[in-house]
């Protein structure tokens, strides 16, 4: 998927209110001293936008948001002398802004912010196929506080960060803005489905059949989680508790290594062609000295060595004959 990217520096508040009216139903007024610089950058992801404001004055934001995006922010220290409806913002939290919600925010001088903005469709989807029942949703999406876990916290800022800069992102692919949604909500909903009930022995059985059977039907493709949990009828933590208690494995680890096997499996079968390259590019595998380094891991020898082998094993046999 193609990162759409935007960045603007304002430097009078008339026109920076003019260009975000096109975003969000908000009215910018200047209450601090001073000439204004304000940058906005802006990264788009399929129906996902990710952006940063920057302020070198304070300001006051007065509105409404959108009725189609849920918005979460990650509140760091730049940000943390800044209020959102009268309370303060406090590092190391998560700022979840409901869909339509009123917006009364006082930007401090110096204010720097990351946030994301989610399709309200498109969160619902992946929040009740993979996190949440679906009556949970709707009370799930209220505005709050969140003191999420540290790590995760962190990696989501990185993530972020990443996509604006359009470096390094692990997001660059048909399904981004899905990715992006279960990283979000990972964070999210860290300890709140702790105490959901597992399913029994029995259905986390049918579970990875079901599952496999997708994988195993397009060996071409990599099923994302959603998928799967759309599939299988499982909520993600279900599944990678089937997947690790059966299997062993995550559930992207067992694609992973069935990928790089039914790689092998073609290349033995082909190996009177040179064919390394079209087979990793048929089985999706985009990046071929990647390909390569994996399938060394996995196997002990480069894709090539395996089709030299077979090939001298071939004429050792005819040898014989």
């Amino acid at each position: 998927m193609k990162q759409q990217q935007n960045h603007d520096t304002f430097w009078d508040i008339e026109a920076a209110s003019e260009r975000l009216s096109a975003i969000w139903d908000v009215e910018l007024v200047q209450s601090g001293a001073g000439p204004l610089r304000l940058d906005f950058r802006q990264t788009t992801l399929g129906g996902c936008a990710v952006y940063e404001c920057r302020t070198n004055v304070e300001l006051i934001a007065s509105g409404a948001r959108s009725e189609q995006y849920v918005t979460i922010s990650p509140i760091t220290n730049e940000c943390a002398a800044s209020r959102f409806r009268g309370k303060e913002l406090k590092p190391d939290r998560l700022l979840l802004m409901e869909p339509g919600g009123e917006v009364f925010q006082q930007f401090a001088s110096g204010h720097r912010q990351l946030a994301v903005s989610i399709p309200v469709d498109l969160l619902r989807r992946v929040a009740t196929a993979e996190f949440l029942p679906e009556e949970k949703v709707d009370d799930f999406l209220a505005w709050r506080n969140l003191v999420p876990n540290e790590n995760k916290l962190k990696r989501l800022r990185r993530t972020l960060a990443d996509i604006l800069r359009a470096e390094n992102s692990p997001l660059v692919r048909p399904d981004a803005d899905v990715l992006l949604t279960e990283c979000i909500l990972g964070v999210l909903l860290d300890g709140e489905t702790r105490d959901a009930k597992v399913a029994p022995h029995q259905a986390r059985r049918r579970i990875i059949s079901k599952t496999l059977e997708l994988i195993h039907a397009y060996p071409h493709q990599s099923p994302s989680i959603l998928e799967l949990c759309v599939a299988s009828g499982a909520s993600r933590r279900t599944l990678f508790y089937a997947f690790d208690e059966l299997l062993g494995l995550s559930p992207n680890a067992y694609i992973k290594k069935f990928r790089l096997g039914e790689a092998r499996r073609t290349i033995i079968r082909n190996r009177e062609q040179r064919c390394v390259q079209r087979v990793a590019r048929s089985l999706g595998f985009t990046h071929e000295g990647q390909f390569s380094i994996d399938y060394s891991s996995a196997f002990g020898e480069t894709p090539s060595e395996t089709r030299r082998r077979f090939l001298s094993l071939d004429d050792r046999i005819e040898g014989n004959e």
